[in-house]
């Protein structure tokens, strides 16, 4: 049996962004790295947050998980400037 999760409509998810190449770039390890979007919906599936995304692709990051928390600086340039559907 297949669990459901509780779709949260305000967070940006992989379906909403029709650009075939997402980026992600962190301030302060300047990582940069591009994906086509059709082999990240491969990867982990249409629904998928931009949230889950930036976990996965930042793992190892030591500034992931901190004692204050998040002070990972990997981000989507595209969500900051609205090219997501809905948003």
């Amino acid at each position: 049996m297949r669990r459901t999760r509780p779709v949260d409509d305000g967070v940006p998810r992989l379906k909403d962004h029709k650009v075939p190449v997402v980026e992600l770039i962190c301030r302060f390890c300047e990582r940069h790295c591009a994906h086509e979007r059709k082999l990240l919906v491969k990867a982990f599936g249409a629904s998928v947050s931009f949230g889950e995304i930036r976990r996965r692709m930042a793992m190892g990051c030591e500034r992931m998980q901190t004692p204050q928390g998040d002070k990972c600086g990997a981000h989507f340039p595209c969500l900051s400037r609205g090219l997501v559907d809905g948003s």
